[in-house]
């Protein structure tokens, strides 16, 4: 979206549609014309720049599935807004447009009582959809769904499925796919557009149809649907009720959507802070300093245990001052190793990698490969500490311990994703300053007990 574009669509709404009167032939005569060639995300950043009474008339002047599409990208407030002002009629066709789970996250979002102004614009088919998904959980795959998919019966022969879909297409999202349903509804095949047109129009659909239809349930985790979905490369996927009733489609870019909110969510949670609801430009400062402080002072509590370590010590310390030297050093090793791991297995688990019943294999192996890498860092340590002049019994000791630090931090880094995911929590809670600040208190205790025995020793 250039500015000069931006400038032209303004022009254009000053002149009510006049041309320009400048690069007549280059640009489209209309304003219609003109938003006929952008993209829904184009014509919303259109709106967001304009100004109110302008909006307005931009809105009044798309067709109502344009301005549905393209409200979609804007946030719930400015949307509710533009539609209270848009005139009755024009407001109940847009929202006539809208996606059943767009509809259902609008109603949720706003405020109760403008909520109720919605839900008398909403079309009547569908209050009952909003009225049965919003009983089901925020991030159930059901909130997702879009009802409106192609359905057939499996004794309708190709010719009666091709009338059909000339009478109701131009209203269906998803064309690939013929459902086929039976007397009660159940989802008992589907096939492909594509094969239905290619066979003989008496061909009965059930001839066509495939039977081992891959579904999810409304109430399955939406995640769950878009690994079925990256699994399969479908374009949309069937979501069906306990009994296996069609409820509607869950299609590849509603998926999109769900992966980038969940990669966000779990990325802000792996960096120590709650997730936010919004973009970072539209969180007030408030409400960022309430997303961090939490964490903050949780894992200060937790660090405070280091410092607790370190007195109990103390006369440990006092003894060999130089090893306080590598304290630094191997807590930050023990850290970045559990880190690295946690990273890992927090990613094979929203991959649907690895799953609880994994469990043992994931932590035997992270400790096979924790062994490996604390020997190649012990090794090192060794040789920093001889170089910088300390007796081979310091050396010792430090290589020792990252040894040993490397592999409680990879071993935990592993295991307590998976421990979380069991208990029912996210597993990006156990995020990289989380892991490190176990570590560092686990740390600090195994390098003052080998300090203690060796030095006894020696």
């Amino acid at each position: 979206m250039t500015r000069a574009l931006f400038d032209v669509i303004e022009e254009l709404l000053r002149e009510k549609n006049d041309a320009l009167a400048a690069d007549r032939d280059s640009r489209p005569e209309t304003l219609e014309e003109l938003l006929d060639e952008l993209q829904p995300f184009d014509v919303a950043y259109i709106l967001q720049q304009l100004e109110h009474d302008q909006r307005l008339e931009l809105l009044a002047r798309m067709p109502a599935r344009q301005a549905a599409e393209a409200l979609e990208h804007l946030d719930y407030d400015l949307q509710y807004s533009l539609l209270d002002h848009a005139g009755e009629d024009h407001a109940r066709a847009i929202l006539a447009e809208m996606p059943l789970h767009h509809l259902v996250d609008l109603v949720s979002a706003v405020h109760p009582l403008r909520a109720q102004v919605l839900m008398q614009l909403v079309p009547a088919e569908a209050k009952p959809h909003i009225e049965r998904i919003q009983t089901l959980p925020e991030d159930a795959a059901g909130r997702r769904i879009s009802v409106r998919h192609f359905q057939a019966r499996e004794d309708w022969t190709a010719r009666q499925v091709i009338a059909h879909f000339r009478k109701v297409g131009a209203n269906v999202d998803v064309t690939n796919y013929v459902y086929v349903v039976d007397n009660k509804g159940r989802l008992v095949g589907v096939a492909s557009l594509r094969e239905v047109l290619l066979s003989p129009e008496d061909t009965p659909l059930r001839d066509i149809m495939y039977t081992k239809v891959v579904t999810v349930r409304a109430t399955a985790n939406q995640e769950e649907a878009a690994q079925i979905l990256s699994r399969y490369d479908f374009v949309a996927l069937p979501v069906v009720d306990d009994a296996g009733r069609m409820l509607g489609t869950i299609s590849a870019d509603d998926i999109m959507d769900v992966l980038r909110e969940e990669a966000t969510e779990d990325i802000q949670l792996m960096g120590g802070s709650t997730p936010l609801e919004d973009s970072y430009l539209d969180t007030s400062v408030g409400t960022l300093f309430r997303s961090r402080i939490t964490w903050l002072f949780v894992l200060f509590v937790a660090q405070s245990v280091t410092t607790t370590i370190l007195r109990h010590f103390e006369n440990v310390l006092d003894q060999v001052i130089a090893l306080s030297f590598f304290i630094p050093l191997l807590i930050g090793t023990g850290g970045n190793s559990g880190s690295q791991a946690a990273t890992v297995i927090t990613r094979a688990l929203a991959l649907g990698e690895v799953a609880m019943k994994d469990f043992f294999t994931v932590v035997w192996r992270e400790v096979r490969v924790s062994v490996l890498l604390g020997l190649v860092m012990g090794g090192v340590v060794y040789l920093r500490a001889r170089l910088m002049g300390e007796p081979g019994i310091i050396g010792l000791i430090v290589a020792t311990t990252t040894c040993l630090v490397v592999i409680v931090g990879a071993t935990a880094g592993a295991a307590l994703p998976l421990i979380g995911k069991r208990l029912g929590l996210d597993p990006a809670v156990f995020s990289a300053p989380l892991i490190t600040t176990i570590v560092d208190g686990v740390g600090l205790i195994i390098y003052f007990n080998v300090a203690v025995r060796l030095l006894q020793l020696g």
